[in-house]
This record gives structure tokens, sequence and C-alpha cells, in this order.
């Protein structure tokens, strides 16, 4: 008498399939909305990671413009002049040194007249470069744009006597210049000639179909410096470089007295940005010293 072979009537193949397949579909809608909210979480992860770091550099930006230079066109841009370096400047003569040394004598700003080279008393952290700009006493927002308290920088050597005596650096500049007269802050600011002025501006924010901030928020740079107050935001084109996409909404705010001492001024960033119907909003401040 023959064995039955061992195995698997259609039946019960069926049955496996039909029972493999039932599971499958408990798992698949058991853990689809954990595996779905992972997805979402690690995209505004990146989403965030990615819009925290353009927020950083604008406030870092705007944190070191020239006081009193943030202007805004609309709520959609903001132009301000950002500063590598700065410090103090000798703002009388060494009477000491100079009745020794009347060939080598000091060098301090006089705002009653002109000058063509200043001793600075304090050490600057990064030495600026020749075609970089002086900036004297920034009290009226277009001042530093039209040029009137600005100077082009020739060449930054050391005094005959460096620190403690004359200074750390001598600045020669292009040009005999004065500065606004009766200023007594004997402060300045540096601002490189690569980068000028500089304007963040936000476009074409909103979302499309497939839940895409349409946005873009660009760093203009290098155009020179306008001398009046724009009114529209400057228009990009294929080389304007991109800070960041994905803009569902944005605005600048700029408070030019911000605070009791009304000596600062506030800057407030909000945007909205949105990737594959996730979201992510955030609101920066960035305090500016408008105290020249």
């Amino acid at each position: 008498m023959m064995k039955r072979q061992a195995g698997f009537t259609l039946l019960e193949l069926i049955m496996v399939v039909v029972i493999v397949g039932v599971m499958a579909s408990i798992l698949v809608v058991s853990f689809k909305p954990a595996f779905d909210s992972y997805v979402a979480v690690a995209r505004r992860a990146g989403l965030t990671d990615q819009t925290d770091t353009a927020m950083r550099k604008m406030t870092r930006d705007i944190r070191l413009a020239v006081p009193n230079s943030i202007r805004l066109a609309t709520p959609q841009c903001v132009e301000f002049i950002p500063t590598s370096n700065g410090g103090r400047y000798r703002m009388k003569p060494d009477t000491v040194w100079d009745a020794v040394q009347p060939g080598n004598s000091s060098k301090p700003i006089d705002t009653n007249s002109t000058v063509s080279e200043f001793d600075v008393l304090t050490a600057l952290t990064s030495m600026p470069v020749a075609g970089d700009w002086v900036v004297i006493d920034n009290q009226n927002t277009n001042d530093v744009y039209s040029g009137t308290n600005r100077a082009s920088i020739l060449s930054v050597g050391t005094p005959p006597a460096a620190s403690p005596s004359l200074g750390f650096h001598r600045i020669t500049l292009n040009a005999a210049t004065q500065f606004p007269v009766g200023y007594d802050g004997g402060r300045f600011n540096i601002v490189p000639n690569g980068q000028q002025a500089v304007f963040y501006v936000c476009t074409s924010p909103g979302i499309d179909a497939n839940g895409d901030g349409t946005g873009k928020v660009y760093r203009f740079t290098n155009y020179g410096f306008n001398a009046a107050s724009p009114i529209l935001c400057p228009v990009p084109n294929a080389t304007t470089p991109v800070l960041v996409n994905h803009v569902e909404s944005c605005s600048f705010v700029y408070a030019p007295n911000h605070g009791a001492t009304q000596q600062s001024g506030f800057v407030e960033i909000q945007f909205k940005f949105t990737q594959k119907k996730e979201s992510v909003s955030l609101l920066y401040g960035a305090h500016v010293d408008n105290v020249p």
C-alpha cells in the first residue's frame, strides 16, 4: 500500500494566502500612521534645520549693520549695510609725542577739517583692505548710502610708534574727507567693499497644489550704495543667490527706536516654510545698536 506524500492541498494554500493577506492588511493599517508620522517628523526636522540656518544668517548680518542703516522698502524686503569691523580712532593729537617727533606726528580725526589718515586706538580683529569703507557718525539713515560720512580706504599700516604710544593701526584714505562736524563719539565702522549694502528679499510667497511653499529668499550683495531709500524690492535674476526655498509666508518689521533708551532698533523676522504639507513657523528678532 502506497503512503500519501506530505504537502499542502490547494485549499490549504488558499487559506494561507488569505490569512497572510489579512495579517498584512492589519499590519499596514496599524503601522502606516506611525510610519507616516516618522516621515513627517523627519521632514519637519530637515526643514527646520535648513530654515533655522538661513534665519540665523539673516539675524547675524542685521546685528552687524552700520547704526541706523536699516531700510524697509516693503514688508518683504530689508536693506542694510553690514560691517566687518570697527573701533575707536584718535580724537586729539598726542602733544607729548608730537613735541619730540614733529616729522612723525600723531594722526587724529578733527571733524572741523578734512583728514586723509588717522590712528586707530583699538586692535582690529580682522584687517581692512584697500577699497573697504570707513563710516563715521551715521545719524541719518541715508547718509551712509549717499556717502556723506563714508570714505574709501587706500591702505592700512602702523603708526611710527605702535601701541600704546600712537595706536595699533594707521588708516590712509583714498581722498581727504571731512566727517560729520561735531561728532564726539570717536567710533568708526568698516564696511567691506566686496559686499557693500545687502538686500534680503522674499519673493512669491504662497503654497502650491502639492503642499510646497512657492516663495524664495534671495540675498543681494555688491550692487553699490543707493542714495535714495528704496520704494520697491529688487528683482532677482538667474545669478542671484537663493538663501532658502519653500516659503509660504514672510515679513520683516523694523522698529528704529525700540526700548526705553531709544538707542537700539529691532528687526522682527517672521517666516513660514512648507514642504509636502509639513510646515515650520519661525519668529526671530535682532537688536541693532543705533548709537554711532
